[in-house]
């Protein structure tokens, strides 16, 4: 709480501080042009100051309503509010601003005032309860109590940190004493009552079991019936309850142990089934994963069809512990066996193409050989040539057989770097 004062404080005093250079600057503008025609209406001006004034009466509708709790939530959206506001450095801003900070610090007391008396009650509250923890008169200390709590949840609220605090304290006494009074009651019930109590338990713990559903997997099912079993065995050891008393209570206990064995039985069904359907439906997928393979047709078609049949097949789920595997193994091999022969195919393909690019390199490499050597002859005839002429042309031929070497150059690299 301090905190958020101390902050929206700086706030404040940071606004006040930036409004005051353009509220002298103000003055001095009315000083030096008091001739001035008077000013005239500015809707945009008119609009802030409604906004102002609609802030001012939110927080005043708090203080009238002595609504501190939601006033004080309030306090740092509207102050963020009214700075996102222009300031015209009017005089009736300046009187709204004075009644929007007395709203506000009204709020700031009234909450903190508030939250002391919440927090002076709950000590008083928690002392108590404490005092209580140890008493054993049982029926009269129930009773104070429950009047406690009722307390409690008048006080109000004296802060997050400070309830969490105090209600430790308050709900560990009243704990402490009524986990006492329990054991103390139970000491007092006879053997019949102590059996019939156990009992009961152990339907009111069978009751609380989770609800079997569809998205239960085998460790789930197989954990709730070794709680199941587990509760049987605490039953037998509970003793007799009474004739008429134990047998309503085996009635209602073996009723909920039936209705989930029931569910599990008809979980398991329906598990078995959908095993079998999904074995189906992989078996489908081993036989299209040997027809495409039996094709040696390794083009794209067959290749999106082969890779589609994993999506397909991770789709379909788990087909049981008896047939599962040996599906998988089946269609891994047929699949394995697709891969191998399109590798295979490809590999083969690849050493002729790889053939055929380094013929075709030889190829450019013997025509780069003899332009090199038409340009060494036209350099050779160039230095007995006297016709300018002549010379021209030579050049240019040079320049010509010079620009085929460089493109064949590029060839060859363009056919080096594809079989990189």
């Amino acid at each position: 709480m301090a905190l958020n004062e101390e902050r929206d404080a700086e706030a404040t005093e940071t606004t006040a501080q930036e409004s005051v250079p353009d509220a002298q600057k103000a003055d001095e503008a009315k000083t030096e042009s008091s001739t001035e025609p008077e000013v005239q209406p500015n809707p945009l001006r008119e609009a802030d100051i409604a906004k102002k004034e609609a802030l001012v009466s939110e927080l005043q509708e708090f203080v009238r309503t002595s609504d501190w709790r939601h006033g004080s939530q309030q306090l740092r959206p509207t102050m963020d509010a009214w700075r996102a506001i222009h300031n015209w450095h009017t005089a009736k801003e300046d009187e709204l601003w004075e009644a929007f900070q007395t709203a506000r610090h009204t709020i700031y007391a009234e909450r903190t005032h508030e939250r002391e008396a919440s927090h002076a009650a709950k000590e008083k509250l928690a002392e108590e309860a404490d005092k209580l923890r140890d008493s054993r008169e049982w029926k009269a200390t129930t009773e104070r109590f429950h009047l406690l709590m009722d307390a409690w949840k008048k006080a109000g609220s004296a802060g997050h940190e400070e309830d969490d605090r105090l209600w430790e304290k308050f709900n560990g006494a009243q704990h402490e004493f009524f986990e006492r009074r329990n054991a103390h009651y139970q000491e007092l019930d006879s053997l019949h009552a102590k059996a019939r109590a156990k009992k009961q338990e152990l339907i009111e713990r069978l009751r609380a079991l989770p609800e079997p559903d569809e998205s239960w997997g085998a460790s789930q099912w197989k954990a709730q019936t070794n709680q199941v079993h587990d509760l049987m065995t605490e039953w037998r050891a509970a003793g007799q309850a009474g004739r008429e008393e134990n047998d309503r209570l085996w009635e209602e206990f073996n009723g909920l142990r039936q209705k989930f064995f029931d569910a599990q039985h008809a979980h398991y069904a329906a598990v078995e089934a959908q095993y079998k359907k999904n074995a189906e439906a992989k078996q489908e997928l081993i036989d299209t994963a040997k027809r495409v393979s039996a094709a040696m047709d390794f083009g794209p078609e067959a290749t999106e069809t082969m890779k589609g049949l994993d999506v397909k097949w991770k789709a379909i789920g788990y087909a049981g512990p008896k047939t599962n595997d040996a599906l998988w193994e089946s269609f891994h091999d047929a699949k394995e066996k697709f891969w191998l022969q399109k590798r295979a195919y490809h590999e083969a393909r690849h050493e002729i193409a790889q053939k055929k690019s380094e013929e075709a390199i030889e190829r450019r490499e013997a025509q780069i050989e003899n332009l090199q050597g038409q340009i060494d002859h036209l350099r050779d005839k160039m230095e007995t040539t006297t016709s300018q002429e002549y010379l021209d042309n030579m050049e240019g031929w040079i320049q010509e057989k010079e620009e085929r070497i460089q493109d064949l150059k590029a060839q060859i690299e363009d056919i080096r770097q594809k079989l990189r």
